[in-house]
């Protein structure tokens, strides 16, 4: 139970924040040997779905009018959905395309650390080179701009890479207002995370839940996730506004280089 609890704790707050929520799950996840890759798969899904919740309570007033005749002819919220569809496709390709490819890697903590590091690097160009002025928001976005922040969501299946970390600083650097960036890097995490959870629960259906998992500890831990992924995600929407990007990307080198000198370490 305290390993789902750890694990529920270290998604929901690093699933907003730019730090790879996925990243730090595959080396806790090596560090403390969980062993059944299948369970340690299936749990890293649950918890993303949990984080997945925070988001759309979090942005439920931005949802709320998709769900409602009047809220369909406003032509803003129109295309912003045709954008967050746009942005879809990309990552929808590379995810399912590469998908064995990318959870491979969850494996391998020595390319997760790597993943790490490029993100942090991300996050400083994003700092030194993002328009000092940034003024366009969501609804005045051009379609290739989502485009290409639909093909960052889709590398950031790489665990180790930040997918709102990725997505945001692809936003800003786009000229994208920080708010506006924020905004649109979680609305397209809905449907993405929410199709990679309907694709796992497809599996799940034929083959059943790997022998070790634990139901009830695995469902306390997707509820540590809602929770703490709540107050990640508004700790995040400050720090953007606030321009402090960059402090991540500290904490990032820290966590690779730490870590892939214990590996090396513990490879000898």
């Amino acid at each position: 139970m305290l390993t789902y609890i750890a694990q529920g704790l270290v998604q929901g707050l690093t699933e907003f924040l730019p730090v790879s929520s996925s990243g730090h799950l595959a080396l806790m996840q090596h560090f403390f040997n969980f062993e059944d890759p299948d369970a340690n798969l299936l749990t890293t899904v649950a918890l993303h779905f949990g984080t997945l919740l925070a988001v759309i309570y979090y942005f439920r007033s931005d949802l709320l009018p998709y769900f409602t005749p009047a809220g369909w002819k406003d032509a803003g919220r129109r295309r912003i959905a045709m954008l967050v569809i746009f942005g879809s496709v990309p990552t929808a390709a590379i995810g399912v395309g590469f998908k064995k490819q990318f959870e491979a890697l969850f494996a391998n903590p020595t390319a997760v650390c790597l993943a790490l590091f490029a993100t942090a690097l991300l996050l400083l160009i994003c700092e030194k080179l993002k328009q000092k002025e940034n003024q366009q928001n969501i609804e005045s976005m051009p379609w290739w701009k989502s485009l290409a922040i639909g093909i960052m969501q889709g590398l950031a299946v790489t665990p180790g890479v930040s997918r709102s970390g990725s997505t945001i600083a692809t936003g800003l650097l786009l000229g994208l207002k920080g708010e506006d960036a924020t905004k649109f890097s979680f609305l397209l995490m809905i449907p993405a995370v929410g199709g990679a959870t309907l694709l796992k629960v497809k599996d799940l259906i034929k083959t059943g839940l790997p022998a070790s998992i634990n139901p009830v500890g695995l469902t306390v831990g997707t509820l540590v996730s809602v929770i703490t992924g709540f107050l990640a995600l508004k700790l995040l929407v400050y720090m953007v506004k606030q321009q402090k990007l960059s402090y991540f990307a500290y904490y990032l080198f820290c966590v690779s280089t730490i870590s892939l000198v214990m590996i090396q370490f513990a490879g000898q």
